[in-house]
């Protein structure tokens, strides 16, 4: 799967992208262009670079709350479901196989009352929020 994504810095510089395109554009100047793009590509590799450190520095810490609080519950199959998304429903536990509907609800109750999860209700549905991985992805 894709991690570096350039919008961000594009988006950021977006004066300067658009009068760089321009450039290319109307004046075939390429090199002020690709330097650009460059120095982007530079910047959000460092920057993905962090973040990817800092999800698995989460992911380490809850596997260890998880394991000391909830022994009975632990596997670690469990625990990376929670980080593919910032949010999980019960028929994902289901879909991977670690647990039934049942014990889906049980294990996913479990983290909230440890402060793993937090429960969302949308619609008729409920949502259980990975709250350390939402604040880290909310505020990047």
């Amino acid at each position: 799967m894709p991690v570096l994504f350039l919008s961000k810095y594009i988006i950021e510089n977006k004066d300067t992208y658009y009068q760089l395109i321009r450039n290319v554009t109307e004046k075939n100047d390429w090199q002020p262009w690709v330097q650009f793009i460059l120095q982007g590509t530079e910047q959000t590799a460092k920057y993905t670079v962090e973040m990817v450190k800092d999800i698995r520095t989460i992911l380490d810490e809850t596997v260890d709350t998880v394991r000391k609080k909830l022994p009975k519950i632990y596997s670690r199959e469990l625990v990376e479901m929670l980080f593919e998304q910032p949010y999980c429903r019960g028929q994902n536990l289901v879909d991977a196989g670690i647990a039934s509907r049942n014990t889906a609800s049980k294990y996913l109750k479990a983290l909230t009352d440890i402060g793993v999860l937090e429960l969302q209700q949308v619609w008729k549905e409920n949502l259980y929020l990975n709250v350390k991985l939402w604040k880290l992805l909310k505020n990047s």
